[in-house]
């Protein structure tokens, strides 16, 4: 083809026919500016649907993540309720002990102290999410959403774990190390092996308080408030998972089709 319009070129030159030459000149310059300009638009249409399938698989990715945050934020839930009802079970112990005057010593769970929920977010997606650049996300809801999410949410909950987890080491460890005496109720248990088979037995294991004090009625209260709030903010993370997917399934609708 090029070898065709050469000789076009070459034929008008060699009949002095300068003003069709240039014309001629003009229509092979715009012809070049369209091919480029056409190329340049498959370029960007397949840059575009490469994107869009980048963006649908993270965001398939992303939905398997956030469905197995929420499976560990279920059993989560279910040990801070626990925990709630072993604080307030001890804390009315007390005070009606105390109510009908006649103080009696109190046992705490080993479990108490030792067990607590924190939740283990999946974030592989959203780590390679942020390595192809969060703007890969097309729709800004839904990217704002995602952001909020795990940068801000996730480290709200995360803060609050950690003060309860402080409230355990830094509170109850020395307070139990102090005022009472590690005991058990399995006297048939022989071996630590047949004390601990169980999560039954492993609860037999407990700390004694023959007096309890003003400080342990505070360290509840401390306790109780942290894992109510720990378990409003549980609840509000659920929310916001449900709510993710159910936009990120929209969005994967759109992408897909």
């Amino acid at each position: 083809m090029f070898r065709f319009f050469r000789q076009i070129r070459q034929s008008l030159l060699s009949q002095n026919k300068v003003s069709r030459y240039l014309l001629y000149a003009l229509g092979e310059i715009i012809l070049v500016v369209i091919g480029i300009l056409l190329a340049l638009q498959v370029n960007n249409w397949n840059e575009t649907q490469n994107l869009r399938q980048v963006e649908f698989k993270l965001l398939q990715e992303l939905k398997t993540d956030l469905e197995e945050t929420r499976a560990d934020l279920w059993s989560d839930k279910i040990k801070a309720d626990e925990e709630l009802r072993h604080t307030d079970s001890l804390y009315q112990e007390i005070t009606i002990n105390r109510l009908n005057n006649t103080p009696m010593p109190i046992s705490i769970s080993a479990l108490f102290l030792y067990q607590r929920s924190a939740l283990y977010p999946k974030k592989s997606a959203y780590k390679s999410l942020q390595a192809y650049g969060i703007n890969t996300i097309s729709n800004d809801s839904l990217r704002k959403n995602i952001t909020d999410f795990f940068e801000l949410h996730l480290v709200r909950v995360n803060d609050l774990e950690k003060i309860i987890k402080e409230i355990n080491e830094k509170d109850y460890a020395p307070y139990l190390e102090r005022v009472s005496k590690p005991t058990t109720t399995c006297l048939e248990c022989t071996s630590l092996a047949d004390l601990f088979a169980s999560r039954s037995r492993m609860s037999s294991n407990l700390f004694r308080i023959e007096i309890p004090e003003d400080e342990l009625l505070h360290l509840l209260k401390k306790k109780y408030m942290a894992y109510s709030s720990l378990r409003r903010l549980y609840d509000t993370t659920e929310v916001k998972i449900e709510r993710l997917i159910e936009i990120i399934d929209a969005e994967s609708q759109n992408k897909g089709s």
